[in-house]
């Protein structure tokens, strides 16, 4: 008896059209262009506050962490927990992003909830919600928290991975790149046994993180026993960062300015030499010009920004220049 004949199953099967290809990446490397992107946090920690400033930076082309972000055609919000006036709206309101397109899953009448206990239904769900938004190809979206749509079940590896494909397929036909939050709770009580790595804290199966882009993760003051907050990104083509941030009055996220020993008064001085607009460069021989009249010598000002540089709050763009780094 003969044997069938072998089948080139990459070659007979028909290709799938990615409307992403033609786009660059968001931020390079680390916001890949039809990517699925996870932020994760502890309920509370202010996920949708940092994504409300993430978004209005990368509209405006501020520097992110000293990365530039490419312009997108346009952005846009889904938000599954909370209405938009007590939820996401308030902070888009707080950053000057108030036009953001937006869909409230909460705030729509018409919208069938019980379709939701189909869980094997969930992601066209998401598509359709996203659709709802009637965006151009090459568009972020973000969808606060994505993990609702994640498979039903976030502890099975197999139900997660299934949900990523079928996102990420949703994403590539549309051209889409999309950054999702989720909760981490996978806090053990005693603090000397905790996870290392700050995204091995997301609740749920490693395929959450293993079958998407880039995995983020926002901490807490109280869980890294800092008087600041931690934000990690890493990215499957570039080295990990960790910056640390603070809030402001409103809520609002800062870079965390370094004060130690006595660095720490000179280094509030020159930052605030520095202008606001984060994407404005000045020359170090200009600084030590403004410095003198604090004064503050020119040893003393390369101090402070070398400091500056470490703390995540300035980066140097090239030799001898020297710009804010933000997400305010």
């Amino acid at each position: 008896m003969s044997s069938l004949p072998k089948i080139d199953l990459v070659c007979q099967a028909p290709s799938l059209f990615d409307a992403s290809s033609d786009f660059p990446d968001i931020i390079a490397q680390y916001l890949p262009s039809g990517g699925l992107n996870l932020l994760a946090g502890a309920p509370g920690v202010g996920k949708t506050a940092f994504v409300a400033g993430l978004l209005r930076d990368i509209r405006d082309g501020r520097l992110i962490f000293g990365h530039t972000p490419t312009r997108v055609p346009a952005m846009g919000f889904i938000g599954t927990d909370r209405s938009w006036k007590n939820g996401a709206g308030w902070w888009f309101d707080q950053v000057g992003f108030s036009e953001i397109l937006a869909y409230s899953m909460q705030d729509d009448p018409t919208y069938n909830i019980k379709g939701l206990r189909k869980r094997h239904d969930r992601t066209d769900i998401l598509a359709s919600f996203i659709d709802r938004l009637k965006l151009p190809p090459g568009s972020l979206i973000t969808v606060d928290p994505i993990t609702p749509f994640m498979g039903g079940n976030l502890l099975d590896y197999d139900t997660c991975f299934v949900a990523s494909q079928e996102i990420q397929r949703h994403l590539k036909l549309r051209g889409y790149t999309l950054l999702g939050t989720a909760h981490s709770s996978k806090q053990k009580t005693n603090k000397q046994d905790r996870y290392l790595r700050l995204q091995d804290r997301t609740l749920g199966s490693t395929a959450l993180i293993g079958f998407g882009d880039t995995a983020m993760y926002l901490a807490s003051p109280e869980e890294i026993g800092k008087p600041y907050y931690a934000f990690h990104w890493q990215p499957h083509r570039a080295k990990a960062e960790t910056h640390y941030l603070t809030r402001d009055a409103q809520g609002l996220f800062l870079p965390h300015v370094a004060t130690v020993d006595l660095d720490g008064a000179s280094q509030i001085q020159v930052l605030a030499l520095l202008p606001s607009e984060a994407s404005a460069a000045v020359e170090f021989s200009a600084l030590v010009d403004l410095a003198a009249a604090i004064p503050l010598s020119s040893r003393t000002v390369k101090r402070a920004l070398h400091a500056l540089v470490r703390a995540g709050a300035v980066q140097r763009v090239s030799h001898g220049r020297y710009c804010r780094v933000q997400l305010q």
